[in-house]
């Protein structure tokens, strides 16, 4: 039996959209370097739409949401990150198959300038809300460390809930057809 040997570009290729992307995490102070105070205090952040209505809040009793759809998707991603890229056109599928029952809120983990996102958003064909703040890194660290994920996560990921309550989540690429079976079965908890 023969193998047929893959160039690089395609093994590259193969192994970002199954992996995912590695977080550009701005290094903070060791652990050890941390106060008590900001160890043990719980981080609060606070997501806005452009005209600073909050769509989401994380404090000391976990995460709730303004939006009346009863499942909310978070989506971390990056502008610079080929799977993120690719997983666009899924979520803007299942936010408008599923509108009124899913609201997806990307997480933006670079902050970019306003332009250059509303440019991006029309490029990718992004139908949902994305929120674009400075704190959104943190946010998407928080994440990962209560999905037990390392510090370095690797994006896509994305974070289902279902009125307000952790459902599932993905890390790295994930076909669309496997959200949409996981958003079905939400379904049928709040049926």
């Amino acid at each position: 039996m023969h193998l047929k040997l893959l160039p690089l570009g395609a093994l590259i290729a193969i192994t970002l959209l199954t992996n995912g992307c590695q977080s550009k995490e701005k290094s903070e102070k060791p652990a050890a370097q941390k106060s008590e105070k900001e160890i043990k205090e719980p981080k609060k952040f606070t997501l806005k739409d452009a005209n600073a209505t909050i769509v989401a809040q994380l404090g000391e009793k976990g995460i709730t949401f303004t939006t009346k759809a009863p499942i909310v998707m978070l989506d971390f991603f990056a502008t610079w990150c080929p799977p993120c890229r690719a997983e666009i056109p899924h979520l803007a599928n299942l936010q408008k198959k599923y509108k009124g029952k899913l609201q997806i809120i990307g997480v933006l983990v670079d902050n970019v300038a306003p332009d250059e996102l509303s440019r991006f958003r029309k490029e990718h064909g992004i139908n949902y809300f994305v929120s674009n703040a400075p704190d959104n890194m943190l946010l998407a660290a928080s994440t990962a460390d209560m999905l037990h994920q390392p510090k370095n996560f690797s994006i896509p990921m994305m974070v289902i809930f279902v009125n307000g309550k952790y459902f599932r989540h993905y890390v790295g690429m994930v076909p669309e057809e496997m959200m949409e079976s996981d958003i079905k079965e939400a379904l049928k908890e709040i049926e």
